[in-house]
This record gives C-alpha cells, sequence and structure tokens, in this order.
C-alpha cells in the first residue's frame, strides 16, 4: 500500500517531482527501486513499516526538487550540460535507489562512472531520522561534486581570523582604533563570544512520524508525571511504555503479601493509551489498602536510581515531573 500510494500514484508528490524533472531536462527519469533488499536490510531500523515508505519517498522527492533547483539556475548552465551529457543514457535517465556502508548517516546521491547511472544510497544501520533540512543540504552538496572528487580545504589557500581580530598590517601603515574602542571594549575584546543562533528546523510531515507507541518508544525526551492522591493513591503517568513495564514488573515481584488481609494490600493499575494500535499503557494508578500510608519514596528512586530519568521538577510532595534526554537501548 505504499509503494502504491506513496510512490507508484501518478498524482503522488514524488511523481510530480519526477515529472517536473523530467520536464527540465527533456528526457524521462526512470527510478529503479529492489524494495524486497531494501527492506531486509533496513527493516531494524524501522520499528513502526509503515514509516518505511515514506522516509524512501521524501529522501528521493528532496533530491528531485534539489536538483530541478539546481537545473534551472542561470548561472550553471555548464554544469546542466554537463549533467546531461554524462547522465542521460539512451532513451532517459535511470536513477537507482540503494544501501551504503560509508557511515555518512544520511542519503547520499553518487554519480557511477562506470554504468552513468544516478544512484540514491541510504546508509545501513543509521539510527537517527534525517530530517528535510539534512537532506537538502546533504543532496546540494553531493550534486555540487556529482562528477569529480570533493577537495578538502587547505590552511594554504584559504585563511580565517578569530571573530573580533584585525587583519594583518602590511609594513608602512598603521592601523588606528575607532575613538569608541578604547571607551566600550568588544564583545570579543572582553573575551565574551557571540553566540550563534540556532539552525532551522523543517515542520515534521505526518506520514513520516511513527505510531504513538513506536515513536515515544524511540525518540527522546521520555517524560514521567508523578502525582499523589491522598496518603493512599499515587498515578505514574509517561511517555515510554518501556520504563512503566518495567517499574510496574519490579514492584509487583516485591510487594509484601499478608496472609492474614483478605485481599490485595497494594494494587497496581494499569490504564490503557487511548493512542496507537498496541496494548500498551501510558498511566499507572498504585492503591494500598491496608491501613498503612502509601509511601512514593521508593518509586520516585527508582525512576530516578535504576531508570535515571532527572527530577525537573516537584511541588510540595505531590507531584514530581522527570525528564530522560538519552535512549535506552
Amino acid at each position: 500500500m505504499g509503494i502504491r500510494d506513496s510512490w507508484d500514484a501518478p498524482k503522488c508528490p514524488l511523481k510530480e517531482a519526477i515529472n517536473a524533472l523530467s520536464g527540465i531536462i527533456g528526457t524521462p527519469v526512470e527510478t529503479i527501486v529492489d524494495w524486497g533488499m531494501l527492506w531486509s536490510v533496513m527493516s531494524p531500523q524501522f520499528p513502526d513499516p509503515s514509516t518505511f515508505i515514506p522516509s524512501i519517498e521524501e529522501a528521493t522527492r528532496v533530491w528531485a526538487e534539489c536538483l530541478q533547483e539546481r537545473l534551472e539556475s542561470e548561472e550553471l548552465e555548464e554544469w546542466t550540460d554537463e549533467f546531461v551529457d554524462k547522465v542521460k543514457q539512451g532513451s532517459g535517465i535511470r536513477l537507482e535507489i540503494g544501501i551504503t556502508e560509508n557511515g555518512v548517516g544520511r542519503p547520499e546521491n553518487v554519480f557511477d562512472q562506470s554504468t552513468g547511472q544516478l544512484k540514491i544510497l541510504f546508509p545501513k544501520g543509521a539510527s537517527e531520522k534525517v530530517y528535510r533540512n539534512t537532506l537538502q543540504a546533504g543532496f546540494a552538496g553531493d550534486l555540487e561534486h556529482l562528477f569529480n572528487k570533493k577537495s578538502a580545504i587547505t590552511t594554504a589557500s584559504t585563511k580565517t581570523l578569530p571573530i573580533g581580530a584585525r587583519p594583518p598590517v602590511e609594513e608602512g601603515w598603521s592601523v588606528i582604533p575607532p575613538p569608541s574602542s578604547a571607551a566600550a571594549p568588544s564583545s570579543a575584546a572582553r573575551g565574551v563570544m557571540p553566540q550563534a543562533e540556532p539552525a532551522p528546523e523543517r515542520f515534521p510531515t505526518l506520514s513520516m512520524l511513527a505510531r504513538p507507541e513506536v515513536l515515544f518508544e524511540t525518540e527522546t525526551p521520555y517524560l514521567i508525571y508523578v502525582r499523589k492522591f491522598g496518603n493512599k493513591e499515587l498515578h505514574i503517568e509517561g511517555s515510554h511504555h518501556a520504563s512503566l513495564t518495567l517499574l510496574c514488573d519490579y514492584f509487583q515481584k516485591w510487594v509484601r503479601k499478608d496472609r492474614n488481609y483478605n485481599g490485595n494490600v497494594l494494587d497496581i493499575e494499569k490504564q490503557n493509551s487511548l493512542f496507537g494500535l498496541n496494548t500498551g499503557f501510558d498511566y499507572v494508578k498504585i492503591t494500598c489498602n491496608r491501613w498503612e500510608l502509601l509511601n512514593p519514596t521508593p518509586f520516585l528512586a527508582f525512576i530516578e536510581i535504576v531508570l535515571k530519568y532527572k527530577l525537573i521538577e516537584a511541588s510540595s510532595g505531590v507531584t514530581w515531573f522527570y525528564r530522560r534526554d538519552t535512549k535506552f537501548i
């Protein structure tokens, strides 16, 4: 269904991007994909299979858009002519989708000189999601150096100066500082480096997001919220199902048994999540049925010591909010 709807459908975004590219080049662009091979190699990277085809589709579509933008540039006519001469074969251009183990961490566009064929190679074993802005920047660099090896910038050909520093003074000349420099030293002179603004990120697309039970298991941060109700009841809510499961299993294993008490000393009720398809839960209700007070401290200690969540906020011994930014393996 993913191939039918996202890859082969005549009016899907990928087909529109490929058709637009074909119109500019003046020749058909054929995509060659061995889906069985791709899935057999890349399936461990996609706990939610429904995101596999959209990930391949988005990367290919971004590549087509980057190439189209480059071919439409009047300043790159020579590159365009070279591209058409080297890539066009017979009745059209062939684009193969494959796998690479070069460790780049993102899909890469290469040109096979022996076959005259374009390839988009997806990294094997990549654990991080590649976002659109990374795809765009990567493909732009790949296309720039598609027909030659990337040359490293050497210090002999390029020189840089620290922020706030002045260029070397030539012999016979002197540099007169501005009048205000003595009274108001720059931030660089004070040893304070200006902070760069964070790079903007593309908004995620709906088709690229996994089901809730998969998304919250594989993406950080993990969140846990603990609330105390009176002296007998404790609620633990979390986004990471495995964390809640381990916490429940541990305390169910070690809760004390009372043969003289008719019923369970401690009830642990798991509330199924309202989202997703699996039978995961995101809410736990713990109730003490005897005369003792329910002490929340062991649960809080388990969250911090065993699960290694960090306490972000606490309120009057009634609520606790935890967060973990490192993925579990």
